[in-house]
């Protein structure tokens, strides 16, 4: 009877295991404790009354629970069956190991609560370095995940499941014997393998495109910004022509001794052309601070497009700006999005206007975005989610996006002030304690 117990417990170990190991977030105590009287009522359920078919509603549960604690429902139920094939997997190559070194099925089965120990030492051998490498993947590609590609990874997963239940629930219908069961779960875990292989080369390759599609917008952006520094240049150049015909003109008043002529003619000639020259230079002295010519590219492209809307610019980078502990491609897109927001929320706005500030502390670089707008009441804790906006329906996958990029970065600190017209983001960046994290 304690043999038994044991090995139902040990049964319920082996199930949640993996799970707790593959899932990308963290389960609290209390739902680890729900989650752990699911799978243990479940595999009570498939062990006295439903035999192999009650796996489906053992990962129907599962799959159910873990979809309504966290926002990420595909990549939850992805993991769950994930996991569940993962066991399946090892356990099939476990059971050829075994038979390879002389140890038969039916001792196995005498021996059932050894076996499970085996079983469950293995995964804890594996699925750490198993879920390290699965967790940096995702983190890589984070947002470059499409959903149709998620529902293709999925519809994978359940494949292999139902293959490998109905061989399970059918073979042990109609009879098959434990050798051609052990066969067919063997083609089963080659199947399982090298779908799994395809699918990673279709996710690389797609991640490959969409950092290069990037590269090209980065370069265009670039390309902008050195046509803005020709445009200032030609200015310049038209000024220092300009200069000494503007000298003459003012010595005419200084020879008639008219100042206040002179005084009439400095103001309103002189002042507003120093003024639109100032406009058209000044704006963009700061970014040779910026080394990055991808973020260069970015911010320059995207002031530019707020000047030409009529948008007030103010930008502070005092200090080079070189070393940045995050991805590149992901402080773009986070960087791209709060401008995005800042330049539509002020053009709202009678008098618009958007200031940034790239600020170059000890440990950290800090990205400060404010911009004016409306208030209109909605907290921004719901405008993180999505389909959640002020901009209407269809709308709102923008501060969403950022935020799961966010959340993929230990050292990255988001602070988020609203006030009656102002709407302010300070993101800082700290040089991270891992050395996963770089700025490639």
């Amino acid at each position: 009877m304690a043999i038994e117990i044991l090995s139902n417990l040990v049964s319920m170990l082996l199930y949640i295991v993996p799970i707790l190991y593959f899932l990308p977030f963290k389960l609290r105590h209390f739902q680890k404790a729900i989650l752990f009287l699911l799978i243990f009522f479940n595999i009570l359920l498939i062990k006295y009354l439903s035999g192999n078919i009650g796996a489906i509603l053992l990962l129907f549960t599962v799959c159910t629970y873990i979809s309504l604690i966290h926002s990420e429902r595909l990549l939850s139920i992805c993991t769950v069956v994930g996991s569940y094939l993962f066991c399946v997997v090892l356990d099939n190559l476990l059971s050829v190991l075994m038979q390879a070194l002389g140890i038969s099925i039916d001792w196995i089965k005498q021996n059932q609560l050894i076996y499970l120990t085996v079983f469950l030492i293995l995964q804890n051998v594996l699925c750490p370095p198993i879920a390290y490498a699965l967790k940096r993947f995702l983190k890589k590609v984070k947002l470059n995940f499409p959903p149709k590609l998620m529902i293709m990874i999925l519809t994978n997963l359940f494949s292999c499941l139902m293959i490998f239940l109905f061989n399970i629930v059918i073979g042990e219908y109609i009879g098959y014997t434990t050798k051609i069961l052990a066969f067919n779960c063997i083609l089963f875990s080659c199947y399982f393998i090298f779908s799994t292989y395809l699918i990673v080369n279709m996710i690389q390759a797609y991640m490959d495109k969409a950092q290069m599609e990037l590269r090209e917008d980065s370069y265009q952006k670039l390309q902008l910004y050195t046509t803005q520094i020709e445009q200032m240049y030609s200015s310049l150049r038209s000024f220092k022509h300009d200069y000494f015909n503007v000298m003459l003109s003012m010595s005419g008043y200084i020879d008639a001794e008219d100042m206040p002529g002179l005084k009439e003619y400095f103001y309103q000639e002189i002042i507003p052309r120093n003024q639109k020259l100032s406009e058209g230079t000044g704006k963009f002295n700061s970014f040779i601070h910026i080394k990055n010519p991808t973020l260069k590219g970015l911010l320059s492209s995207k002031l530019n497009y707020a000047h030409e809307l009529g948008i007030k610019i103010e930008l502070e980078v005092s200090e080079d700006i070189s070393d940045i502990h995050m991805d590149i491609i992901d402080l773009s897109r986070i960087l791209g999005v709060f401008l995005d927001n800042a330049i539509e929320g002020s053009l709202e706005t009678e008098m618009p206007l958007l200031q940034l500030a790239v600020i170059k502390e000890t440990t950290a670089t800090a990205f400060i975005i404010s911009n004016t707008f409306i208030d209109k009441h909605i907290p921004y804790s719901s405008l993180r989610k999505m389909n959640i906006s002020t901009k209407g329906a269809n709308r709102g996958f923008g501060l969403y996006s950022a935020h799961k990029i966010l959340a993929a970065y230990d050292n990255a600190f988001l602070d988020t002030e609203m006030s009656e017209d102002r709407f302010t983001q300070r993101l800082k960046i700290t040089t991270p304690d891992r050395k996963d994290i770089r700025n490639d």
